[in-house]
């Protein structure tokens, strides 16, 4: 049985390149070293076993990878609903109705394609605090940050443009709110404003297919290439140093290594059927968008724009607003760009100092902004 298996790996590896099919299938978290993609796939994969490593499923780094689970979840679950949702005005809430009431677990796969996506943005903030109160953003891993920001914000768009397809009154009125948001940044808002072809007060049918279109499309799929930029930059430069950490070499590193993944793949899983079942989000009435709905905001992750723009209207002109909004996030991205401070474990005082301003000012804008809304 072995001899007709390696048979068949020698057959296949004349013919295709192993090496290179296993490099780029593993390069979002499942292996944690480089593969010499240019020796056969045995003796590639003997090499990269014999050099000390570090797991990716250990400690804060599992944050990677449940990102990874939930992306992988976002996608699977959000292809079984595009089998009968039918993005158009007249059609959309009765085709989420039918998934959420006739279809064999249809209303289980909605729940849970909804948490993912909420569990996927909480994580990625997670991720990126970590980073920073450890410095993992300074050389030579600064693609790490990047690549971590734009997910979030790749994220987020995803997150909004799914919210708006089961057209009902609150995704309806929230999405209007959300677009207020974008509509007022400069540059960045003349973009969004372009691509989903609406305006901040009103939900077309034009902005529902397009957002349908992205979010199936486009955001996915720059997603799983952030993942993969991501993870590939983390093989070359080498995971972050914890503490007391030893690493390690050998099958039995790599067997412990999957063995991690499958428990964090059950429990994340685990934790998203807890949720679907236990909290399940609630499918209102069909959108009306003649009848304003009192009391409704944008998503959970824009209450804090939404919140300075509230706030600062009084003041400043929407345009002047945005302008510091789009600032913000740019200097967000650019991080390592700014903090050019020499090298050392952990962020710096004052870096320190500024992201817990940051954070404490961003959770006081996202409570006015949900008390506005």
């Amino acid at each position: 049985m072995n001899g007709e298996r390696t048979g068949i790996l020698e057959w296949l590896s004349r013919r295709l390149n192993l090496t290179e099919i296993f490099s780029l299938l593993t390069s979002f978290g499942l292996f944690y070293a480089e593969v010499d993609n240019r020796k056969p796939l045995r003796e590639a994969l003997g090499e990269a076993l014999g050099r000390p490593s570090q797991s990716y499923a250990r400690g804060p780094r599992i944050l990677g990878l449940i990102v990874v689970v939930l992306i992988a979840v976002e996608i699977l679950t959000g292809g079984l609903l595009a089998l009968y949702y039918l993005p158009t005005p007249e059609s959309a809430h009765a085709s989420v109705s039918t998934i959420m009431r006739h279809v064999g677990f249809g209303w289980f796969v909605h729940q849970v394609h909804f948490w993912g996506a909420q569990l996927l943005v909480a994580v990625l903030i997670l991720r990126l605090i970590r980073f920073l109160v450890q410095g993992v953003y300074r050389a030579p891993r600064e693609l790490v940050w990047v690549c971590g920001a734009l997910l979030l914000l790749v994220c987020f768009h995803a997150d909004l443009t799914g919210r708006i397809l089961p057209w009902t009154s609150g995704a309806y009125w929230s999405g209007v709110r959300a677009l207020e948001i974008i509509a007022a940044v400069p540059l960045y808002g003349d973009v969004g404003m372009f691509l989903i072809g609406g305006d901040q007060a009103s939900i077309s049918e034009l902005t529902l297919i397009r957002s349908y279109i992205l979010h199936i499309g486009l955001f996915p799929a720059l997603a799983v290439l952030f993942i993969y930029l991501h993870f590939s930059t983390v093989r070359r430069v080498g995971l972050s140093e914890i503490a007391g950490e030893v690493k390690e070499v050998g099958s039995d590193f790599l067997r412990n290594h999957l063995a991690n993944l499958a428990i964090l793949l059950v429990l994340v899983i685990g934790v998203l059927v807890t949720l679907a079942v236990l909290v399940p989000t609630p499918f209102l009435e069909e959108a009306d968008p003649f009848s304003t709905v009192p009391g409704v905001g944008p998503p959970w992750y824009l209450l804090a724009p939404f919140g300075f723009l509230e706030l600062s209207s009084a003041v400043l002109p929407s345009w002047a607003a945005g302008t510091v909004l789009l600032l913000v996030f740019s200097a967000f991205v650019v991080l390592p760009l700014l903090d050019r401070t020499r090298p050392r474990r952990g962020a710096g005082p004052l870096t320190l100092g500024l992201a817990v301003v940051a954070v404490v000012v961003w959770i006081l804008f996202t409570f006015y902004g949900a008390r506005v809304a």
